[in-house]
This record gives structure tokens, C-alpha cells and sequence, in this order.
């Protein structure tokens, strides 16, 4: 019989690939879409109507900071930006 050391290693090996961290949408691609400038996070305004769009569902739900991709930085300034594009208009409530 295995011992039970052996048991919970194999136990945490099965469930790795799950847990493994992937880079973020913002950060892995060091490169700006919006301003074509290389920076470490993309500059995100509400009048740069793409990028948002990727960030919504069709019914216009924004999608989570896991489903984005976005670090938590990020995601604060695309909420903020698709606030800003729904009030002016820019952007539908719903879809």
C-alpha cells in the first residue's frame, strides 16, 4: 500500500493543471492596442469603444476579471471606461 504522504502528492498532481496561473490580458502582452505605446497596462478610456466590447457579453454584462483576462487593475479602469460609454451613450444598458 502507499503511504498517505504519497496518496495526497498524487491527489495535489491530479488537480495542478487547474490550478495553474495564466498571465493576464493587460500585462502579457506588453504591447498598448489602443495608443500603440508599450506599457505595462493599456491606457483604457470610455471613448475606445473596442476594447470594451471585448469585455461584454451580447447582452451587455460585463465579463468577470477571470473571463477577461484583465489584472485587477485593469479590470477596475474597463468598468469604470464602460460606466462612463453607457451614460454617454456609447454603449448599450442592455443588449
Amino acid at each position: 500500500m502507499a503511504s498517505r504522504a504519497a496518496q495526497i502528492r498524487k491527489r495535489k498532481n491530479k488537480f495542478r493543471k487547474f490550478t495553474e496561473r495564466r498571465g493576464t490580458n493587460c500585462c502579457r502582452s506588453q504591447e498598448d492596442l489602443v495608443t500603440g505605446a508599450n506599457e505595462k497596462c493599456r491606457l483604457i478610456d470610455y471613448k475606445f469603444l473596442e476594447p470594451l466590447q471585448k469585455c461584454m457579453t451580447v447582452q451587455g454584462k460585463m465579463f468577470s476579471r477571470k473571463r477577461s483576462g484583465y489584472c485587477a487593475q485593469c479590470q477596475r479602469q474597463v468598468k469604470i471606461a464602460i460606466k462612463r460609454a453607457r451614460y454617454m451613450g456609447l454603449l448599450p444598458y442592455v443588449g
